[in-house]
């Protein structure tokens, strides 16, 4: 009787890479969960060959392979594509580039994270893809600091970010998603990276350090940001809405219920102002949120009903009850 095999076992990596492709090229959307595997299986120094497969293919396909393959990983765990989207890196496609940028961002491995460090250094590299490798980088800080992820790299990680910060020859977007990825570090230098961009004549500096203050989560951001929620722009007013949700203080609540009765709130203000009555999930937050499910907007009512279900939840963390039996349903 021949013995059934994993899914480790049942594929060659370049096998299943070959099927992959040919799967993706024919418009199959189900790709074989024993070829998927075996695409996570790449071994490191193989991408040369890998990036030989892929050249058959055009932009297009490219992308739209790597794109199936970023929302495989996203979905299911199991899986590790570091070394595929790492030969994707080289490809003549900035568009492909910034993909594989976006899916090792989901491979939380030292192989993904020094690739992402190696584009943001890079010299030759276009703006956009590394910009998105700096935004990845600010998740895997945020992985490292919630200790979710192993800390080896977080010095690098972090330096990084720093540098980049600093740095007044860089571009300001750049630095701007650098600042607000590294907001989360709990270090006290920064608070004072921070403070200095939000004095910033750059609007986009400015903007990247309310972004920043969000995730920074401390409650000593809350007086600047109550100032940018008057601000004259619009996206200056939302990122402010969105980082004192983030903070979650029940101190935010009435920042944000105020603004429901300014005339001058867009439409996106009003929504983002509804889901981040959810994340701060006081009993002030929650009173307006039951009162907003019957808004004339439906896309008030929908985000107040999903904030209504998310405050909910983070009632239920909070309440040392409700994780006493999880089954206690069962019993009653």
């Amino acid at each position: 009787m021949t013995q059934q095999t994993g899914h480790e076992d049942e594929a060659e990596p370049l096998d299943g890479l070959r099927r992959v492709i040919g799967a993706i090229t024919s418009g199959v959307v189900e790709l074989e969960p024993e070829d998927l595997h075996a695409v996570s299986r790449l071994a490191a120094g193989s991408e040369n060959v890998v990036h030989q497969q892929l050249s058959e293919l055009d932009s297009a396909e490219r992308f739209a392979l790597l794109d199936r393959l970023r929302e495989v990983g996203a979905e299911f765990g199991g899986y590790d594509f570091t070394v595929f989207f790492g030969a994707m890196l080289t490809d003549e496609d900035a568009s492909v580039r910034t993909m594989a940028v976006s899916g090792l961002a989901l491979c939380e491995t030292p192989g993904a994270t020094a690739a992402l460090l190696a584009t943001v250094r890079s010299d030759e590299e276009e703006t956009g893809v590394r910009r998105e490798a700096v935004n990845a980088l600010g998740e895997v800080a945020m992985r490292v600091e919630l200790g979710w992820a192993a800390s080896e790299d977080a010095g690098e990680v972090v330096g990084a970010l720093r540098t980049i910060v600093e740095d007044d020859r860089e571009d300001e977007e750049v630095r701007a998603t650098a600042l607000s990825g590294i907001g989360v570090i709990s270090e006290s230098w920064v608070t004072g990276l921070i403070e200095d961009a939000f004095e910033s004549d750059a609007a986009s500096l400015h903007l990247g350090a309310v972004q920043a203050m969000g995730r920074n989560a401390d409650v000593y951001w809350l007086p600047v940001l109550e100032g940018s929620l008057v601000a004259e722009d619009d996206d200056e007013r939302i990122a402010a809405v969105q980082a004192i949700g983030e903070i979650g203080s029940e101190d935010g609540a009435p920042m944000l219920l105020e603004l429901f009765d300014d005339p001058s709130a867009s439409e996106e203000l009003i929504r983002a102002a509804v889901a981040a009555l959810g994340e701060v999930g006081s009993e002030e937050a929650v009173e307006e949120l039951e009162r907003l499910r019957t808004h004339p907007d439906p896309a008030v009512r929908a985000t107040a009903q999903a904030a209504l279900e998310e405050a909910t939840w983070l009632d239920d963390l909070d309440d040392p009850s409700s994780s006493q039996d999880p089954f206690r349903w069962a019993h009653e």
